[in-house]
């Protein structure tokens, strides 16, 4: 190939090139942003992440032409908070700016990615209804053996909440090896670990766990942190294949219809002590696959 030639592949290529570059990189526009976004993904630790749903909490971002607009945040049964921002474009990235402070939002694809104090979100302008995990019933007539293996906690149903059972959201991970009623539980709870020798008797559908030894090793100063006991455990086996946790006297084997909440005892004034607060602590655990 002649000089000439190899000078005019080259360009060719370059020009080529410099099109496609073109092509794949997005001028964001003020009418790619306005509207309402809606958090759909939500990570505290920027590993695990949750929808919002989760926490009984929604999120919404609404942006308005003349560059302002409002953060709403809505807890169930808390009056919703609304904070009045400001925001524009710079190149792929959105600046918003609320309370004195300002983020980016990287844009790509239709979403926006929010790093602010420590929360990583992620918006769409398309809502995405969360869907609470319904539990399989508890098996009927378990086996001691049914319930060996290794498993490790994927959610927990803390007071009514549903949330990962890892990383920081609840604070709790739960890890178990049992062989023939003899179990070795690893409870992680804000730093400190916790593995406790346990010994399980089959009472009717749940297997009854009673600690023997434990040995706790603290990583945290909260060393007198514990959300449940470990003396006395109670786990059964629901026929989605997930091992339950729980600190209730019992798990019902037919799903509980809305009914009016049992009262409660009453304090000396007449007053409800709990206001029927629902206590109870669930633990799901998925069996460890080889």
């Amino acid at each position: 190939m002649s000089r000439k030639m190899k000078f005019w592949t080259a360009g060719a290529l370059g020009v080529m090139m410099a099109g496609l570059i073109g092509m794949n990189a997005y001028a964001l526009e003020d009418k790619d942003v306005v509207g309402t976004w809606y958090v759909n993904s939500m990570s505290l630790d920027g590993e695990n992440t949750f929808h919002p749903g989760m926490m009984k909490m929604e999120m919404t971002f609404h942006f308005t032409e003349d560059g302002k607009g409002e953060i709403s945040e809505l807890m169930e049964g808390q009056e919703p908070g609304v904070d009045a921002m400001e925001w524009k474009i710079d190149g792929e990235k959105v600046l918003i700016t609320a309370d004195d402070k300002t983020v980016e939002g990287a844009y790509s694809d239709g979403t926006l990615s929010v790093e602010m104090d420590g929360l990583s979100v992620v918006l769409s302008q398309e809502k995405e209804e969360y869907v609470p995990y319904v539990p399989g019933k508890p098996v009927a007539e378990p086996k001691l053996e049914d319930f060996n293996g290794d498993w490790t906690s994927t959610l927990i149903d803390l007071y009514g909440m549903q949330m990962p059972a890892t990383g920081e959201i609840a604070g709790v991970e739960m890890k178990m090896s049992i062989t023939d009623g003899n179990a070795t539980l690893v409870l992680l709870e804000e730093g400190n670990e916790t593995t406790t020798e346990l010994k399980g008797v089959m009472e009717e559908n749940a297997l009854i766990f009673n600690a023997e030894t434990q040995k706790e090793e603290t990583e945290t100063d909260s060393e007198n942190y514990h959300l449940f006991s470990t003396d006395t455990m109670r786990f059964y086996l629901l026929e989605d294949g997930k091992l339950c946790f729980t600190t209730a006297d019992s798990l019902p084997m037919e799903e509980e219809t809305e009914t009016e909440a049992p009262a409660t005892e009453e304090s000396e004034d007449g007053e409800d002590d709990f206001g029927g607060f629902d206590f109870t602590i669930k633990v799901y655990l998925d069996r460890v696959m080889e």
